[in-house]
């Protein structure tokens, strides 16, 4: 791996992880529903590095996450989630880019995330009935999925420019 690579992955986890915690603060509408912004991170890197380097935000975010909070529950859905998002986004962006803007992309991510997640809630909780609760999170993961995909967009557009081409160190 590229030094320019551990490093802007590093910054990306840290800046990730940042975002998680801010918006576990941030009074929602419903349980669970959050506006998914440190997935901005991992879908910059998707696309200025690569799906390793996306799975390597994804991951050692919600593992820092997790430290940080002791929240099992919280940990076992996000990895969970995270882990589905980030493998439809990198499906999607490495073999139909094309054919997906960027923030359709995301949105594709966040409705996997949320599909991820509640599965594993209903299977902790063991009730089936927490299956209902995704046409809320799908309608409020197409908005949020969809404002994260533009930031993102944005953000490659402006590390792409300050980056450079980079160099193994």
């Amino acid at each position: 791996m590229k030094y320019r690579n551990i490093v802007l992955t590093g910054l990306l986890i840290a800046i990730a992880l940042v975002f998680n915690i801010i918006e576990g603060f941030l009074p929602f509408p419903l349980p669970g529903v959050k506006l998914g912004a440190a997935n901005v991170f991992a879908l910059v890197a998707l696309v200025i590095m690569g799906a390793k380097e996306a799975f390597a935000v994804t991951l050692l975010r919600v593992v820092l996450a997790w430290l940080i909070t002791g929240n099992w529950f919280a940990f076992l859905c996000s990895m969970s989630g995270g882990l589905l998002g980030t493998l439809v986004m990198v499906i999607l962006y490495t073999r139909m880019r094309s054919d997906f803007t960027l923030p359709w992309i995301s949105v594709a991510g966040a409705w996997a995330f949320n599909a991820g997640q509640v599965a594993v809630a209903a299977y902790l909780v063991s009730d089936a009935r927490v299956l209902y609760y995704m046409m809320p999170l799908f309608i409020a993961g197409t908005f949020a999925g969809w404002g994260v995909g533009l930031l993102a967009q944005m953000l490659c557009v402006r590390i792409g420019k300050i980056t450079g081409p980079g160099r193994d160190g």
